[in-house]
């Protein structure tokens, strides 16, 4: 598609990178936000819009600048054994766990509300991840987890659509309580808005060089359409009964008898896609160390993350809460990541994809915006 003078919106890497930010953790926490605090959240996510843009804006631009991915440019610029290799690797490795822990408790959450034993999520979790961490290079895997995912969206739209959830925000917009909960639930809305796999997975999915305007473009398409989706299904939340089971049944009530299975696989299809995002950078970690396909560490890490991932959620009875709880994690985990994706851009091995000016102030508010949003939920939960 042509915009303006001769730049092209298209729906490749960048589009796909910011669909894996709505994934079914993304959609159950926006549930769990309009439940808790009304449709008021619904305008926080669409101003999230604004720092998802200039995060992913930045982290999209270096595969075309320098050929890498945001590991292999902090390993050819710090070298790979300094403190900020070191420091980026131990950071990605504890957000894969995390990211792990939220897919595995979207997909308890979607055993519930098909009715099966969410032993079951325990048995497919850990095999799926390993397998998504050999295949998920593979178009064909991530179209089919793509596909999935749209049927989560699909549901969530059509909900919107037979319970009228705007209607009702638009009569009666009541206003949150300020407290320790609305602190943590924007948080988490920050977290899932913003995830480091993702900005990870973008920085590596596209080393193609492209026009910076079509590329700005196609980010934003994405960032609109991702935020626009979580405003609905807060909306749907705040006319509903939240992220549980019982809740989203009620909520799916309109749709008939099927609706709940029909949910319940797009969330299992969403946090595939999702786990596939978080696979395939991990992979591209271990190979850029230096690791070939089939070697000892390749073969463990998806293991160790995923089994780690797996006792924690086995653990924890309550896979909403954890699954809300990872997503505060994330912003307190993201900081450090996006503070070296701001120093690797700002080098001139970027040319003219160099994060200064206007760019740069934007980028680092909006790095400000994540640390500011996760210190208040942690100060005012313990306060």
């Amino acid at each position: 598609m042509k915009v303006g003078r001769g730049a092209r919106l298209s729906f490749g890497p960048s589009w796909i990178a910011l669909l894996t930010e709505m994934d079914t953790a993304s959609i159950i926490t926006g549930l769990q936000a309009g439940a808790l605090h009304g449709c008021v959240m619904a305008l926080l996510a669409l101003a999230l819009t604004a720092p998802l843009f200039f995060v992913h804006e930045v982290a999209g631009s270096l595969g075309p600048a320098s050929g890498m991915g945001i590991g292999g440019a902090v390993r050819k610029l710090y070298g790979r054994r300094s403190a900020t290799t070191l420091t980026y690797i131990s950071l990605m490795a504890m957000s894969d766990v995390v990211g792990y822990i939220a897919q595995y408790s979207g997909i308890a959450l979607a055993l519930q509300l098909l009715g099966l034993p969410t032993i079951l999520d325990f048995l497919i979790a850990l095999p799926v991840t390993v397998a998504m961490a050999h295949r998920s290079g593979s178009w064909r895997v991530r179209a089919l987890l793509l596909a999935l995912s749209i049927f989560l969206v699909g549901a969530v739209m059509a909900s919107a659509f037979m319970s009228h959830p705007v209607t009702t925000c638009m009569g009666y917009m009541r206003m949150p309580r300020i407290d320790a909960s609305f602190y943590y639930m924007t948080a988490a809305l920050v977290g899932a808005t913003i995830s480091p796999w993702s900005v990870a997975f973008h920085s590596g999915a596209r080393r193609l060089r492209v026009e910076s305007r079509a590329l700005r473009l196609e980010v934003l398409a994405g960032a609109l359409a991702s935020q626009l989706i979580v405003a609905v299904a807060i909306m749907d939340g705040a006319a509903g009964g939240g992220a549980s089971p019982s809740g989203i049944q009620d909520l799916l009530r309109p749709l008939g008898n099927a609706a709940p299975y029909l949910l319940g696989a797009a969330f299992i299809g969403g946090s595939l896609l999702a786990i596939s995002a978080i696979a395939l950078t991990s992979s591209w970690r271990v190979l850029g160390a230096g690791a070939k396909r089939g070697a000892l560490a390749f073969e463990l890490v998806p293991i160790v993350e995923g089994a780690v991932a797996a006792s924690v959620v086995a653990l924890v009875h309550d896979p909403l809460a954890l699954l809300v709880g990872s997503m505060v994690a994330v912003t307190l985990i993201l900081l450090p990541q996006l503070y070296i994706l701001g120093r690797v851009a700002s080098e001139e091995m970027m040319g003219s994809y160099r994060l200064r000016g206007p760019r740069a102030l934007a980028y680092w508010i909006s790095a400000a915006f994540v640390a500011l949003s996760g210190a208040l939920a942690v100060i005012m939960t313990v306060a």
